[in-house]
């Protein structure tokens, strides 16, 4: 076994240890391709494609502020890695299966493997400083998300030597997460008065699938593989008319009319039988199972469509299917799933004067959070939808291209162009049945869950109030009278908010009376304005306002609008509006080969911009971060992935340089940051990307906080061989055999 294949067979070993169980690699053979891309290059990305700086939008924001007299200073920061790969092959040992009729049949297996690893992390903040004399606001804002989404599928597609599938097997496990927060706080000072509210709010959910098995046996064997071998024809006498791009529209009521439409032969259909025909078409028939009409124009126009009442070409398409598409009821599936769902919530706001506002701000400040674990089994009907499409192009790409599928081996196959599904559609339907069955169970849950924590909060928040007020002699009034300022219980224990007031005549009144705007002691000693909580806010807009607030905006947002037309091309360097993706696949065996995303730029003729190499099309000339991956090159980054399951994983800190934004927003931002800085360059480990110095990056590097230790020196000649030649061997095979860091 040559060294590459060892390392590879070790590196399986232990990815597999920590790898979810469905994950498997195919034979050097298999059909793989796949896309690779990293958010760490998304703002280049964005220039590349757009000619659009976003960071030199930031530079025009901070110039125009400047311009206008304040301070503003803002970045974003976005990181991660979002891969996915798709495997085929084929399994040629004949095995046994039992239909769903109780019949065995001798099959083969055609192989599928998805895999799917996306996260991100994104932080973005900015601070504002305005002042004008005696009045300011100062504004700090900090916004971070992450995703993470993480698919592993197995599925086993069981079919005979004509390609009639008899059903499938699929084992699939997964992980998706979303997690947001956001931080605000602003300080306004106006009016010999100072306002500082601050808000913090959070929220995170996730939902694991640790495991999810499921089995499919057919009624009938399915020809929708054919789809892809046998391009569909038009003509309607022909079963194999059936093509996903026939349109069917339906009817409660058609008769034929000849030609009495200016010299069309049509029928004529309404949906109410009230003699109103307001469509005609050249082809109808009946459908017994869904008392309707179905009726197109799709197969041109002929006089002997006035006896196709009776035939049964929609019949075909949407039960029976054909070469071209339709729909199957294909069969129960059957599995079991177990699930993680678990959610968080935190909302805090500080600051906001609440006795002014008689605001209960504790109840405000909380944090919900739950996770709830699940397990379940189902039995669902199938229906596959399936079809090809072979008359779509790009041009220069269409009909039958030459596509290079395995660069490291040169290797070229001649592939059809169209639009057609990436995996079987065998496959996509016992995933979308088999996940929406494990979503299900574990949302519902879950929203229980959250349902009965929120409203118990809300209820703090609200608390539901009585409708009556029982006075102390037992009478009864309307609860909102209470306090209101009027006496209404004869007793007058209505009013008793606080208790009395004494005025300074010596009249008594009930205290909620003083400073509710109107004088209820006869001297006026009840309204002196000193409690007026109103008045300061009043105060400070008016300070504000007579302030060059507005003024300085209005020449912010001049200067920011004359500095962007520079960073707002009139033309994108690609037509992005105007992307037409187009598939590849190997009519032989049904199966694809890789799919292309074209654009246009100067002509009419598409580029392409994402794809595998197609003899004589030119491709774009961009320096994008996004990689096309097919044969080795697939399989390796695939081998790379498998064992990336967790967030930090496919998104590690040490490649999400917020740096920038911690000098913007200052120690707030990173309250607890540790200073270590292990290589003493001057820069802290967390924002030092090679903490140790020995010039690999911390994401690479499998022991980041430790430097490699010198080489010994090297022994005088005439003596045993040292261990230079040694070592060398050495550090080759465990270069060979210690996985990356990632892995």
């Amino acid at each position: 076994m040559s060294n590459r294949l060892l390392s590879a067979a070790i590196c399986l070993l232990m990815l597999t240890s920590m790898a979810p169980t469905v994950t498997a690699v195919g034979p050097p053979d298999s059909v793989i391709w796949g896309i690779s891309y990293d958010w760490t290059n998304y703002e280049n990305d964005i220039e590349e494609m757009t000619g659009i700086d976003t960071n030199a939008v930031n530079e025009d924001l901070e110039a125009a502020a400047d311009y206008a007299g304040f301070l503003l200073e803002s970045d974003q920061v976005v990181s991660g890695m979002t891969e996915f790969f798709i495997e085929s092959w084929d399994d040629d040992e004949p095995v046994e299966i039992t239909d769903a009729s109780g019949v065995t049949h001798e099959v083969t297996k055609r192989m599928t493997e998805l895999t799917v690893r996306h996260g991100i992390l994104g932080d973005m903040g900015f601070t504002a400083a305005w002042t004008d004399e005696n009045e300011s606001i100062d504004i700090w804002m900090s916004a971070s998300m992450e995703e993470l989404f993480v698919i592993d599928a197995a599925y086993i597609e069981y079919v005979d030597e004509d390609l009639m599938v008899y059903g499938g097997d699929l084992e699939m496990s997964g992980e998706f997460a979303l997690e947001s927060s956001l931080e605000f706080n602003i300080q306004v000072i106006a009016a010999n008065e100072v306002l500082a509210p601050e808000l913090g709010m959070g929220f995170s959910v996730s939902f694991e699938i640790p495991s999810i098995s499921s089995e499919w046996r057919v009624d009938e064997p399915l020809d929708y593989l054919h789809h892809l071998s046998e391009e569909p024809t038009d003509d309607p006498d022909d079963s194999s008319n059936n093509s996903s791009d026939v349109y069917w529209a339906d009817a409660g009521h058609c008769e034929w009319e000849g030609d009495d439409w200016d010299g069309d032969t049509r029928w004529y259909c309404d949906y109410d039988s009230d003699g109103y025909f307001d469509d005609w078409w050249f082809y109808c028939e009946w459908d017994d199972n869904e008392y309707l009409w179905y009726c197109t124009d799709d197969f041109g126009q002929s006089e002997e469509y006035e006896f196709s009442e009776g035939n049964t070409e929609h019949l075909n398409y949407t039960e029976d299917g054909g070469s071209g598409g339709g729909e199957y009821h294909s069969g129960l599936v059957e599995g079991d799933f177990s699930t993680i769902t678990g959610y968080s919530m935190m909302l805090s706001i500080e600051g906001i004067p609440a006795e002014d506002f008689d605001i209960n701000l504790d109840a405000f400040n909380v944090q919900l959070s739950d996770s709830i674990p699940g397990q379940g089994t189902f039995s669902e009907e199938m229906t596959v939808f399936s079809g090809a499409m072979w008359d779509w192009e790009c041009p220069p790409v269409g009909g039958v291209e030459n596509v290079n599928i395995d660069p490291s081996s040169n290797e070229t196959a001649s592939a059809q162009c169209g639009l057609a599904p990436p995996i079987s559609m065998g496959m996509a339907s016992m995933m979308g049945i088999s996940m929406m069955m494990a979503f299900d169970s574990g949302v519902q849950e879950l929203i229980t869950a959250m349902e009965e924590q929120v409203g118990a909060w809300l209820e703090e928040i609200s608390p539901e109030e009585n409708d009556t007020f029982v006075c102390d002699n037992g009478e009864e009034i309307p609860a909102e009278w209470e306090n209101d300022g009027d006496i209404d219980c004869e007793d007058g224990s209505d009013e008793n908010e606080g208790g009395t007031y004494t005025c300074d005549n010596g009249q008594v009144i009930p205290e909620a009376w003083v400073n509710d705007g109107e004088e209820d002691c006869e001297d006026g000693s009840d309204e002196d304005g000193s409690e007026d909580v109103f008045q300061k806010y009043i105060d400070m807009f008016e300070a504000l306002n007579n302030s060059n607030l507005e003024k300085t905006m209005e020449a912010f947002g001049e200067k920011l609008e004359e500095l962007m037309e520079d960073n707002d091309p009139s033309e994108p360097l690609a037509d992005l509006d105007d992307m037409c993706p187009i598939m590849f696949w190997d009519t032989s065996n049904s199966r694809v080969l890789g799919m292309a995303l074209m654009a246009t730029d100067e002509g009419d003729d598409y580029e392409v911009l994402l794809g595998p190499e197609i003899f004589g099309v030119k491709e774009h000339s961009y320096d994008l971060s996004v990689q096309y991956l097919t044969g080795q090159d697939a399989r390796d980054a695939k081998l790379d992935a498998l064992g990336l399951i967790e967030l930090r994983d496919l998104a590690p800190e040490s490649r999400h340089d917020v740096e920038e934004l911690y000098d913007i927003l200052g120690e707030d931002f990173l309250p607890e940051l540790d200073q270590t800085d292990t290589d003493g360059d001057g820069v802290i480990d967390y924002f030092d990307q090679d903490d140790d110095g020995d010039g690999m990056f911390d994401w690479e590097d499998p022991d980041p906080l430790s430097a490699p230790e010198p080489p010994e020196p090297e022994e005088e000649s005439g003596s045993i061989p040292g261990p230079g030649v040694l070592a060398t061997i050495s550090l080759l095979g465990a270069a060979m055999l210690i996985p990356r860091r990632d892995d």
